[in-house]
């Protein structure tokens, strides 16, 4: 079961149908790429309503800046143990 959580900030644009749908697309991205990765993928939310995805292998030191902008993790598909 998948969750979202709305971000609020004051530059943040209202959550409207668009960014559900942005919201989605990244969902389905960040579960495909999970999948085959030993590393947990972030959706984060921009202030503009888009949403990106995050390999936290990749992006390790940045996630810590965008803590907060994280709406959703889903976990690694591969185990290295």
């Amino acid at each position: 079961m998948t969750y979202f959580a709305q971000i609020t900030t004051l530059d943040a644009a209202p959550y409207d149908a668009a960014e559900h749908e942005a919201y989605l697309e990244a969902l389905r991205r960040a579960q495909a790429r999970a999948r085959h990765s030993y590393f947990d993928q972030h959706i984060v939310r921009m202030d503009d309503g888009t949403y990106w995805v995050a390999d936290e292998g990749a992006y390790e030191t940045l996630i810590e800046d965008l803590v907060d902008r994280i709406v959703h993790t889903v976990d690694a598909g591969q185990s290295d143990e």
